[in-house]
């Protein structure tokens, strides 16, 4: 009977014993396995390469570029040639398309002052604000959109200092700092 009694508790002490040391054999292959298969993987597959995405650098590049291109779209010679005015408009909605076209481009390219310089963001708002002025002040008791036109040319002729052509030599100046840097 104690015989019995020590069979009927070494019996399934054993059979787990068992069970177990298979799990474990079974986990250790299955490992085996999947090393082995991620080897082939990763010789398969191709080497990405350690900078996959752009480097910040790359990216105030691209917001130099991006708004160099914004500040020769708003500048007033290009604006009016874009927008020439029309015989039957009224110099108010003609000014309030210039000053909406000028609004549209740089909402188009504002995220992009994440990537430049405070000082440099203050440039081109300066300039776009300088252009802003110039066309309110050529709008400023006009009688058609020609007259606005030719007002715009006069006052872009006699600046002194370019706002577009001062923020586009701060844009070089950010550009070269990125590049030697």
């Amino acid at each position: 009977m104690a015989f019995f009694y020590i069979y009927s508790i070494l019996l399934p002490l054993l059979a787990v014993i068992g069970l177990v040391a298979f799990a474990i054999g079974l986990l250790r292959h299955l490992a085996a396995i999947r090393s082995s298969i991620e080897g082939l993987y990763t010789a398969l597959a191709p080497a990405a390469p350690a900078d996959a995405g752009p480097g910040i650098e790359t990216l105030r590049l691209q917001a130099c570029e991006r708004f160099t291109l914004m500040l020769e779209r708003i500048s007033l010679p290009n604006l009016l040639l874009r927008i020439p005015p029309a015989e039957d408009s009224a110099p108010r909605e003609y000014t309030a398309e210039l000053l909406l076209t000028i609004r549209q481009e740089v909402e188009y390219n504002i995220t992009q002052q994440i990537y430049v310089s405070d000082s440099l963001w203050r440039i081109i708002t300066q300039s776009r604000d300088n252009i802003s002025m110039l066309i309110a002040r050529a709008a400023e008791g006009a009688d058609s959109s020609r007259q606005i036109a030719e007002r715009l040319r006069r006052l872009s002729a006699q600046q002194v200092e370019d706002p577009v052509a001062l923020a586009q030599g701060a844009i070089r100046r950010e550009a070269a700092s990125v590049l030697t840097t």
